[in-house]
């Protein structure tokens, strides 16, 4: 198993926003992650990456327990997250913007520099862009961007922040076809943020539904695809 998840417990000040969540991430593996807006999706992507605080529980990835981990260790452990705001940095170029994201292992530059080709070649319109300022990008090239910045570190768990947010079909027909490279081809383990669920069911292989800080359902995506009366019940 890639990634557990044990009886989760993380907020804000003394608020706790998730309530015991526990599910599990299989290796070479997409997870899909449903709920309303405040039912605790950006707060679990948060504690995962160790940006807040776990009052209690467990995140272990790998067998290896990262909960008392900061968030450059557990990065270093092998999670990579791509936030739904792109989190690319405007001014600087789209190649200084893949370089920085893998500057946990910035010392290694002939590692580094093998991994900026391997981005890549898995993203081409990007090398078509390298000096550009990433302000110039259009919105689906900024998620490329953003994407490929949480690749450069080689990840075992990638977690994707609603990536198909603001995009246009075409585009998010591609990031959707990306998220299924990342298993079928890198052998990546995803977890995936979405509110486009009928078209994330497509590409996962579990889902799990958030309801107020707590889990409603976890199971084969296809189970929750193919219960049209418990997808009304949950959405």
């Amino acid at each position: 198993m890639m990634l557990k998840v044990e009886q989760l417990v993380s907020g804000y000040g003394t608020d706790p926003i998730l309530r015991g969540v526990t599910f599990e991430v299989p290796d070479r593996s997409i997870t899909a992650v449903f709920g309303h807006n405040g039912a605790g999706k950006s707060s679990l992507v948060r504690a995962l990456i160790g940006l807040i605080p776990i009052w209690d529980g467990r995140v272990v990835l790998g067998g290896r327990d990262l909960s008392s981990l900061s968030s450059r260790s557990r990065v270093e452990a092998g999670i990579a997250v791509s936030f739904q705001d792109d989190s690319v940095f405007p001014s600087m170029s789209v190649e200084n913007n893949l370089r920085l994201g893998g500057h946990v292992r910035q010392r290694d530059k002939r590692w580094l520099n093998e991994r900026l080709r391997h981005v890549l070649s898995l993203f081409p319109k990007l090398e078509e862009r390298l000096r550009q300022p990433a302000y110039t990008l259009s919105g689906g090239e900024r998620r490329m961007l953003s994407i490929g910045m949480a690749l450069m570190t080689d990840p075992k768990l990638i977690i994707l922040d609603e990536p198909s947010t603001g995009l246009s079909p075409g585009m998010t027909e591609f990031v959707f076809h990306s998220v299924r490279d990342l298993r079928d081809k890198l052998g990546k383990s995803v977890v995936l943020i979405e509110q486009n669920v009928q078209q994330a069911l497509t590409v996962a292989d579990k889902a799990v539904v958030l309801k107020t800080g707590t889990i409603i359902f976890d199971g084969p995506a296809d189970t929750l695809a193919n219960d049209e009366s418990e997808l009304v019940m949950l959405f």
